[in-house]
């Protein structure tokens, strides 16, 4: 046994620059596969606290571009009089923004003030945070990513530039950092305020980008759902009604798609990789036929042949799937980048499911690698091999 391991590391270490290359060659399509998975799996988690939340998203039938008036709000909750079904109707307005001379772009939405904590309990508020809230018409919330990355904190006076009319410097008093929420970029003021202004520059005043209705069971959900529709049907402005969830897959899939972009540059790169890999065995298996052809004459069969090669192949892949899965996997758990905000999905977390997904792709590659080159071995006749070698 312990001849066989030298055997092996005397192979691996024979050409150490081709080696060490075939490593990467695998490692780094395993570290593309599993930061793309981890994007795809957080998109995945995203859509499903959206389910969770009960909510329906009320927009433009036309397009989501096109905005609703406001009026609509009241016509909405009339269908509940006694609010038990539809807890909560809001309003949001996207707004965007960013600061005087910083490109950097904020996710800021405008929203009905006295909706807003029933319609978003996953925020998680405080009683000081929504005293101030209601208290303040100036109060935008800031998500604690983007308060970490812009420096804002509780108190802090900030003026920011939406990017929708009037275009004109707005100031807002910072009232929370949102440390319990589960969206951390997103930030959130009183769109009662910014209509005051939007009012005074003309405008546009009285629109919302869309409404989110707060349901209080599934069956409710599922009734309003066709219901609202209902109401507004052969109307100038008629609605598309969908759970939150649907909506936001919709908008994702509209804007960019990165599911299946990210799974079709995830299956590519693990092809680039089972070539790279091959290449590397077939050169391996080529450059030592002689001792092939060898081992056979000695007694060793071309089970044995076929099984050498495979090992080979298994450790020279196994090893760039190791690095190509701990490199991420501590990067985005133990350094700096586990704070790095990512757009929508927040945070990039790296799971050890798909650490173990990504090992098994490249073993599998290793096998796949060695399979002509050790068939090759296995049927090698000794005498024409050793013939051929002159």
């Amino acid at each position: 046994m312990n001849l066989r391991i030298i055997y092996l590391y005397r192979n691996l270490a024979r050409n150490p620059l081709r080696t060490v290359l075939t490593c990467f060659a695998v490692a780094l399509p395993i570290v593309i596969y599993v930061m793309s998975m981890s994007v795809v799996d957080g998109i995945g988690r995203f859509l499903d606290n959206s389910t969770r939340q009960l909510r329906l998203a009320v927009t433009q039938k036309t397009s989501i571009v096109n905005p609703l008036p406001e009026g609509y709000r009241a016509k909405i909750e009339s269908l509940d009089p006694s609010k038990t079904r539809i807890t909560a109707a809001c309003g949001l307005r996207y707004i965007g923004g960013q600061r005087k001379n910083d490109p950097t772009p904020l996710s800021t939405l405008a929203v009905d003030h006295d909706a807003f904590v029933a319609a978003f309990p996953e925020h998680n508020l405080t009683p000081e945070e929504i005293e101030a809230w209601y208290k303040d018409k100036q109060a935008i919330m800031i998500g604690r990513g983007t308060a970490g990355d812009m420096g804002w904190k509780v108190g802090d006076r900030i003026v920011m530039l939406p990017s929708i009319p009037p275009y004109r410097e707005i100031e807002f008093n910072v009232v929370s950092t949102l440390q319990n929420a589960t969206d951390i970029v997103t930030n959130w003021c009183r769109r009662d305020y910014f209509e005051e202004i939007a009012k005074q520059e003309g405008a546009f005043p009285g629109q919302v980008t869309f409404f989110f209705v707060k349901c209080a069971t599934q069956a409710d959900l599922d009734f309003y759902r066709q219901e609202i529709d209902r109401l507004f049907a052969g109307s100038p402005d008629e609605t598309k009604t969908q759970d939150e969830k649907t909506f936001m897959n919709e908008f994702i899939t509209q804007q960019f798609d990165l599911p299946t972009n990210l799974s079709l540059l995830s299956a590519l790169t693990v092809f680039v990789a089972v070539m790279a890999a091959a290449n590397t065995m077939s050169m391996n298996f080529r450059d030592r036929i002689n001792e092939m052809a060898t081992l056979k004459s000695l007694g060793f069969g071309g089970g044995f042949a076929f099984a050498l090669i495979q090992t080979e192949s298994l450790l020279l892949c196994g090893l760039g799937g190791l690095i190509g899965t701990a490199g991420p996997f501590l990067a985005f758990r133990y350094t700096a980048l586990k704070n790095w905000s990512v757009p929508l999905i927040q945070s990039l977390e790296v799971r050890n499911s798909t650490c173990m997904k990504g090992m098994a792709i490249a073993l599998i590659i290793g096998v796949v690698a060695a399979m002509w080159p050790g068939w090759l071995a296995f049927r090698m006749k000794v005498v024409s091999s050793l013939r051929d070698l002159g």
